[in-house]
């Protein structure tokens, strides 16, 4: 799974140089806060690009945050809401130390540096943010429970809110894995039992003469569409054998839904002085005026052939 944090997909886009990076790089020059619009492309730009599961953190802050995710047709399935008291964040907060360079994040008392106010990776000086001292923070945490209640309402209507209450990581982890695990499982479940359904709905989907039927693994999709064709061996066809031309007075000839071509959707245009071969059914057809005994062989009528498929398909006359 993924790990998406909005303040990481941030500095990444500024150290690109991105056009939108470039922008974040402005604001925060100028002392400004980075819009709400810039963070929402720049996170959307980022999921769309993803081909796996995914965790975003610090992201979504607000309603249209929210209703943005919905409107690019991104949906959450499940939101993880952390309940720990706020004097154990103000506690934890006042003993951080950042490297802003990189965003690597150290507590002095259970993640500490290896070298007192030093970066592990680089060995560059680490800094404490003015924002973490316990005033700050305890206004900041105000303003987030006033903030995070509305998201919370709006994602605990869908059903997807799931709480957790704790002081530290070694107690909450496990809950919130275990919750992972069993949402992933049930979700498989739920995909499999779905499966199931559209394999028995497609099965009772009417099978043409020559075999032809919806594909189970891709539901109300017509078969040569998306697989290998199926042959019934009872009406199976010997092209060479068996099977008279079709000898049409019309130009054209289609089918919208099985029936005498063999599968739903499909056209043939017969204006041309040859036999055209139906790519599906396995059919020849050839226009009247284009038929010449001595070269096509033996061969049936159109509105006969159309009896003949109504009685083999659906044992009823045309």
């Amino acid at each position: 799974m993924a790990h998406l944090s909005s303040g990481d997909i941030l500095r990444s886009n500024v150290q690109k140089k991105t056009e939108l990076g470039l922008r974040v790089q402005d604001s925060i020059s100028k002392g400004q806060l980075v819009s709400d619009d810039i963070i929402t492309r720049l996170v959307i730009q980022e999921l769309k690009k993803m081909r796996t599961n995914w965790l975003l953190d610090g992201f979504p802050r607000n309603l249209n945050q929210c209703n943005a995710l919905e409107n690019e047709n991104i949906f959450i399935d499940k939101v993880i809401n952390l309940e720990v008291p706020f004097d154990e964040i103000t506690n934890r907060l006042k003993h951080r130390w950042i490297h802003p360079p990189s965003g690597r994040v150290y507590n002095l008392e259970f993640n500490p540096p290896k070298v007192p106010r030093k970066d592990d990776i680089t060995g560059e000086p680490l800094i404490q943010r003015p924002d973490d001292s316990e005033d700050v923070v305890l206004k900041r945490l105000n303003i987030y429970s006033q903030q995070i209640r509305p998201i919370l309402d709006f994602y605990g209507s869908k059903g997807l809110v799931e709480s957790f209450t704790g002081r530290t990581s070694d107690y909450l982890w496990p809950l919130i894995k275990n919750k992972i695990h069993d949402f992933k499982l049930n979700k498989e479940i739920s995909e499999i039992k779905l499966y199931e359904e559209k394999k028995i709905m497609a099965s009772k989907e009417p099978i043409t003469h020559t075999g032809q039927k919806y594909s189970p693994d891709d539901y109300r999709k017509i078969r040569f569409e998306t697989g290998p064709k199926l042959v019934n061996k009872n009406f199976a066809i010997d092209l060479i054998k068996e099977d008279p031309v079709v000898v049409c007075d019309q130009r054209t000839i289609w089918s919208s839904g099985g029936g005498p071509l063999g599968h739903p959707k499909i056209f043939i245009n017969l204006s041309n002085n040859h036999v055209h071969d139906c790519q599906y059914s396995g059919r020849k057809f050839i226009m009247r005026k284009f038929y010449d005994p001595s070269q096509h062989g033996k061969s049936i009528d159109y509105k006969d052939y159309l009896v003949e498929m109504n009685q083999k398909e659906f044992g009823m006359a045309a």
